[in-house]
């Protein structure tokens, strides 16, 4: 069970890491550019239930792509030149995974609300955002 398989990982704030303001989400397609220098690749899966409180819409699959600008962070915490970070819905709580230099995990649990949080404050591609509303009528 996959839940067995992250038995060690240990609740944390997601603030701890990732805030809004340190994070942008992307296109898949625009996930294969590399990101700035700072910058750590982040995949987030989320379930029907948690992608229903956005104010956006996610894709069917359930992924959100994005950067978090980090990497001195990682560097510092985990002892890691590189990192991704990955993000999965277990209904009740998410799991946070680092993967570190490709070689190790250190895994952690968050939860639906801080991601929601994450997701509707940080900077968002402009399929996620609102349409735009003018607020004044010109045409007379």
């Amino acid at each position: 069970m996959a839940e067995n398989h992250y038995r060690d990982a240990v609740p944390c704030k997601l603030s701890d890491y990732i805030t809004p303001d340190k994070f942008r989400t992307v296109m898949y397609d625009q996930l294969k550019i590399p990101g700035g220098i700072t910058e750590i690749s982040v995949e987030i899966m989320l379930k029907k239930e948690t992608a229903k409180k956005l104010s956006f819409k996610v894709p069917r699959d359930g992924m959100v792509y994005g950067f978090a600008r980090i990497k001195p962070k990682v560097k510092e915490i985990f002892a890691a030149e590189d990192a991704k970070l990955f993000i999965n819905d277990w209904d009740d709580k998410f799991v946070m995974v680092f993967e570190l230099d490709g070689k190790s995990e250190k895994a952690f649990f968050i939860t639906a609300d801080e991601i929601v949080y994450l997701l509707e404050n940080c900077m968002r591609v402009p399929q996620q955002k609102p349409p735009y509303k003018a607020k004044f009528n010109f045409s007379s």
